[in-house]
Order: C-alpha cells, then structure tokens, then sequence
C-alpha cells in the first residue's frame, strides 16, 4: 500500500515536468496609450475610444498652393487690412515649433497688424490665407518664408509666432525673420527702423563696405579697371555654362559688380556699360584711349540678360510659358528676376554717372563742373543707343514695352514691378526720348495701379512708382508750357 503510494506521488512529479516542457517562443505587441494634455485639445480631435489627430484639418489647406490670381490681401482687395484672420489654430500635438517663433501675450488685431505692416516696409510679397492664420512670403533675395499664427491655452494664453525658411539663403532669412518676429512682439518700430537704415536690410551692411572702400589706400586706375574687367569675364564665364546654379551665380556676380556701394564707382560703370551697350569703352573716349581688349564676351552678356528679360530664355532655347510647372521654368523665373536686377542697376548707375563721378573727385571743383556737364550727355546717349540696340537685339520688342507690361503684373509679382519701375524711372530720367515713349505707351495708368498695390503691400515699389509719376509729371507740364502761348 504504501509502495503504490509512492508509485502515485512520482507519477505526479513527473506530470507537471511534462507540461513545463519548452515551446517555441512568439512575439507579443503591447501598445500604451498615453492621454493627450487637455489645454492642447481642440475642435480637430475627435474621440473613438482613442484619440485620433485629424492631421488634414491643420495642415490641408496651409499645404494647398494659393492661387497666384489672388490679391495680396487674400480675397478681393477690398478690405483695408492685407490680412484679417479671425481666429487661431492651436498649437498640434506632436509638432516641434522652429526656433525662429516668439510668444507674444497680446490681441489678434495689434499682432496682425504689426506682422502685415512689418512686410509692407519691408518690402516682402505676403499671400496671406485667413481660414488658416497664415502666409507665403517672398523676399527680393529670392528667400521663400512661411509664417504661422498658433494660439497656446493653459498656464500662459497667448499667441506663437513661427517663420520656417523654405528656400534661399539662410542669412537673409534669419534678418528677416528677425525684423518680423521684434516686430510682431512690439520689441521693434518698424516704422522707425525703416526711417533709420532705409528700406533695405543690406543697407547697413553696404554702409560698412562703402566706408571700407574709402578708406582703403588709393589704387591706380588701371589696375581698378583691369581688375573690373577680369571680374565681368569671370561672369561671362558662368553665365555661358549650361548649368541653371552656375548662371544664376554668374547674374548674381553682375548684381555686385553693378552695385557702386559694393564695388566702387569705377567698377559699377565699367559693368554698367557693358550690360547696356556691351563694351567696356567710355562713349567719349578715343580709339588710343581706349582699352585693347577682345568685346564678344560683352555683346554675348548684353545679349543673354536681354534674352532673360524679353524672352525669359537664353540663347536659342525655348521660350518657357509662365503656367508651366516645372523645376527648369522655376530656375528661369529666378534668372529673370536677377536680369531685371542688373538692368535696374545699370541704368540707375549710368543715370546718376555725374554723382558718381563727383564722389570721385570732390577735391577738384573746377574738374567736377567739366564732368557734370559732359556726363549728362554721356546718360542720355547711352540711355538712347540702349533703347536702339535692344531693339535689334530682341527682334524688334521694345523694351519699354516689355518693363510697361512686368510692371502691370504688379499684384501678382511686385518685386520683378518694382525693378521695371526703377529701370522705367531711370530711362526717362536720362532720357526725353524714353519719357515721351513711356508716355506713348500708356505708362502713366500702369504706374499709377502699380502705385496702388506698392502703397498696400509693398514700399519699394510705392517708391519707385512715385519717381517714375513724377518725371512723367515733370514731361506733361513741360509740354503744356511749351504749347502754351
């Protein structure tokens, strides 16, 4: 009895040795849902069981690309705020917000306004969009920017200002994004600022060159002149390669070189005429005084910034069709921008040669009245033989025409208006021909819309069209005085 009792207890060791036996192992998922803070709930989360972001509701209609038909105000125009938001997102779960963002504990109305008329002075292409409190901007450097509006609740309520750069140079971006967000928290008078450095945030920094330049121990001026046309070549170079990055590196080169508060006097004239009328040689100059140097790379410069300007192409390519959506259209459209840049800086420079040239030579008076006098013919020639030659050059379209035409776009692409505006004002500046033309061509009526949309949204192009109506002002009233008895 008892050995059968003990039979009995091994078999029930035995059995749970069986079961414990090893089995193949297999993966277990476990999820933990982890509750969301209650002062970031808003109307676009929904409850089913778990909750669920609705992503689409944020970010659907700030992804959509805005239509280009649109005014900057967002809607028709009528309003007489360019932006008008009437309430706020809060801030999504899960989003990291950009460094460059400021919190500010103020009323929608006041920010707004302060971020609206930071752009204006600031002279930066808004399309704002109401439904979503936010905005595409667009910089004259070719910086792509988009602004949002957040609203925070719990401990500290207020409102979150971020800008995300999206394209263009990093540090365009940081000195715009920085003027903008002082601004939108009250830290900055734009107005002041403006008043202070000017419209332009390079204006300060082409200060500090324009001041180094000065003092920097005199050159001979051959060398300067040679050292300016080996810096044009080099632009010729890159403008000729195939490659879109090494073109617009060479336009933007042609930018500097043309610019007298970053390269000198001398340069900007030398680069100047070589845009213009594709030589390096001074209109007054003899065949001895003039410098022996191979002139084709010069016409082919001419020629591609005025093939960039009337035909948005270069050399025999295609022509390229603004409603086109392409990688390759979006590169000549900045390339476009960058030749009305160095046009308008050619002829500001030729218009203003005699200022110039008094800088240059402020120590002797006697020199400076003898150049003044020959340098306002100098303007109105070169003004006048550009006008002829871009006529040849561009089969027979007028370029007044085609900057009358870039400066009626003004709503849709303000800053490319505003370099027509500058290049139209500094023709008729120098020129009575380009004036009476300008006149002919029913400039004044297009300056004048232009002048509505710069006075809204954009202040160098508020500028530029009061220079362009005042000297077609100063033509009409000439013109009535003479006919005059």
């Amino acid at each position: 009895m008892d050995r059968s009792r003990e039979n009995t207890q091994e078999d029930d060791r035995k059995q749970p040795a069986k079961q414990q036996a090893p089995r193949p192992s297999v993966p277990e998922f476990r999820s933990v849902a982890i509750q969301r803070p209650q002062s970031l709930a808003g109307p676009s989360v929904r409850r089913a069981g778990d909750e669920i972001i609705d992503k689409s509701s944020y970010f659907a209609a700030s992804l959509s690309k805005p239509d280009p038909k649109l005014t900057p105000s967002g809607k028709d125009g009528s309003s007489e705020s360019n932006w008008s938001p009437k309430q706020l997102r809060p801030v999504p779960a899960f989003y990291p917000l950009e460094r460059s963002s400021r919190f500010v504990e103020d009323d929608l109305a006041s920010v707004v306004k302060r971020v609206s008329e930071a752009n204006r002075l600031l002279s930066i292409h808004a399309i704002y969009c109401n439904d979503t409190a936010t905005a595409d901007l667009f910089t004259s450097e070719n910086v792509e920017m988009y602004l949002s509006l957040w609203k925070t609740s719990g401990k500290q309520e207020g409102i979150v200002i971020e800008i995300q750069r999206r394209k263009g140079c990093s540090i365009s971006f940081h000195r715009y994004s920085r003027c903008i967000l002082d601004a939108a928290v009250g830290e900055l008078d734009i107005h002041d600022h403006v008043q202070k450095n000017g419209d332009d945030l390079d204006m300060v920094y082409s200060k500090k060159v324009s001041r180094l330049l000065s003092m920097e121990i005199p050159k001979d001026a051959g060398t300067e002149t040679e050292n300016a046309i080996v810096a044009v070549e080099i632009a010729h170079g890159l403008l000729m390669k195939d490659r879109m990055d090494a073109r617009q590196l060479g336009l933007e080169s042609l930018c500097l070189l043309t610019d007298p508060r970053k390269t000198g006097a001398t340069t900007a004239l030398i680069a100047s005429r070589v845009v213009l009328l594709g030589t390096a040689q001074d209109t007054e100059s003899t065949p001895e005084e003039g410098l022996i140097v191979d002139e084709t790379p010069f016409q082919e410069i001419r020629q591609t910034i005025l093939s960039l300007i009337q035909f948005r192409r270069i050399g025999d390519a295609d022509d390229y069709d603004e409603s086109e959506e392409s990688e390759e259209e979006e590169c000549i459209t900045v390339l476009h921008n960058l030749a009305l840049a160095v046009l308008a800086n050619a002829l500001d420079v030729i218009s203003n040669e005699e200022l110039l040239q008094e800088d240059d030579s402020e120590d002797n008076t006697d020199e400076v009245v003898t150049r003044g006098r020959s340098r306002l013919d100098t303007s109105e020639s070169i003004s006048e033989r550009f006008l002829e030659d871009s006529l040849e050059c561009s089969e027979n379209r007028e370029i007044m025409k085609t900057l009358i035409s870039e400066l009626g776009k003004a709503g849709m692409k303000p800053h490319n208006a505003c370099l027509s505006a500058k290049c139209i004002g500094s023709l008729c500046k120098a020129s009575q021909k380009a004036k009476r033309r300008a006149k002919d061509l029913g400039a004044k009526q297009t300056v004048q819309k232009a002048l509505e949309v710069g006075t809204r949204t954009h202040l160098k192009l508020e500028k530029e069209c009061s220079k362009v109506m005042t000297e077609l002002q100063t033509e009409t009233n000439h013109e009535s005085s003479s006919s005059s008895p």
